[in-house]
């Protein structure tokens, strides 16, 4: 996962920026507003960081220079946390709970500055090594069609049947 490449901030446009840190605000009764020191840089270095290719860490980074530059008001810690958090989701789909959870406080520790580079980096080892021991998503085995019944004077062992997982 640390050495994976991907357009992260593709799908993530300012304007979500925007909707997110709305959204927090507004929850939490707060006034949403850019503020005036760090708003055109931090867009400038979201909208350079969008269409490039980067690792998890990278990318990590990216949500934290702009949480550092303070574009709005309020919420910027929340804002860049949710967003990272969000990021990684889809990777997270096969880790157990608990471990899943690791991973995204340390995330979002780390863009809000709570956590140190070194500790991200051990956790995604450790997310690497959790994903390649997870199972895959099992395919749905094909409906077999029932087989012909023995007859009563012979022994069988019925068939394991086991439950689908739920998702």
């Amino acid at each position: 996962m640390k050495q994976i490449q991907k357009q992260w901030l593709a799908s993530v446009p300012w304007q979500t920026v925007l909707s997110i840190n709305l959204a927090l605000c507004q929850a939490q009764k707060t006034e949403h507003k850019p503020s005036a020191k760090g708003y055109v840089a931090a867009q400038q270095a979201w909208a350079a960081a969008m269409p490039k290719q980067m690792t998890l860490p990278d990318v990590l980074e990216v949500c934290k220079k702009c949480y550092n530059l303070a574009p709005f008001v309020f919420n910027n810690g929340n804002t860049f946390a949710a967003i990272a958090k969000t990021l990684i989701e889809d990777s997270l789909k096969t880790v157990p709970p608990v471990e899943a959870q690791i991973i995204r406080a340390t995330v979002a520790h780390y863009v809000a500055g709570l956590v140190g580079k070194r500790e991200l980096l051990n956790i995604l080892a450790h997310f690497e090594a959790v994903l390649k021991s997870a199972p895959a998503t099992a395919p749905v085995p094909p409906v077999v069609a029932a087989q012909p019944q023995k007859p009563a004077n012979q022994s069988a062992t019925p068939p394991i049947q086991s439950a689908q997982p739920s998702h």
